[in-house]
């Protein structure tokens, strides 16, 4: 009696699945996903779909939806842990900004306005690897390829004078609209780095 009611379980979950909306090959978003002009809703159904979809859509700045518009609060924080890793597309003004392989996502709002939106590398694991992301990703974002290189001399400064855990390194470009920051947090003792790349409305 007990082989069948799991028997049953298995195959009544298995015939919910596959009729769920999660199994849709290309499922169709909600407005409770998606913002009226294409924009991820900053909400967990919103993450949902970029979950599923593998991209999340930002706009940010002049002619951008209002927080609230966005599902966020006028004034508040909303963060995001994708399940596998997803694209960001960041617009700003007369600019588009493509981040790939992004594991999670926190966005910021102050006066009904989303004021930053940043965002954590899924592939970085050590120093060099993250200098390499960051040098890929150079043109795309507006880093000075030598200010990339420079953060060598930093970290042989850490090592040689330091005996802290952590060495944070930190590079900018500035937009029309907003200022773009990565930030690179070395641990001494694993030689972990993760990347945080900050997409933040320029005042």
């Amino acid at each position: 009696m007990v082989l069948v009611i799991v028997i049953a379980g298995v195959v009544f979950t298995t015939i919910a699945v596959q009729n769920s909306w999660w199994a849709e090959e290309k499922p169709e978003a909600s407005s409770e996903q998606k913002a009226s002009d294409g924009s991820t809703m900053l909400t967990d159904a919103g993450f949902d779909y970029a979950n599923v979809e593998g991209v999340v859509r930002v706009r940010m700045g002049a002619g951008g939806p209002s927080a609230t518009d966005l599902g966020l609060p006028a004034t508040g924080q909303k963060d995001a842990e994708f399940r596998r890793p997803v694209r960001t597309v960041v617009a700003a003004g007369d600019d588009v900004f493509v981040v790939d392989d992004v594991a999670t996502l926190s966005a910021s709002s102050r006066n009904d306005e989303l004021t930053s939106v940043s965002i954590r590398l899924d592939r970085v694991s050590t120093w060099q690897n993250a200098l390499t992301a960051l040098r890929s990703m150079a043109d795309g974002l507006g880093w000075n390829p030598a200010e990339i290189d420079a953060l060598d001399d930093g970290l042989a400064e850490f090592n040689r004078d330091s005996d802290g855990d952590t060495f944070t390194a930190v590079i900018t470009a500035q937009h029309d609209e907003v200022t773009v920051t990565a930030t690179l947090v070395f641990d001494r003792a694993s030689g972990a780095t993760p990347v945080l790349i900050t997409f933040a409305l320029r005042e």
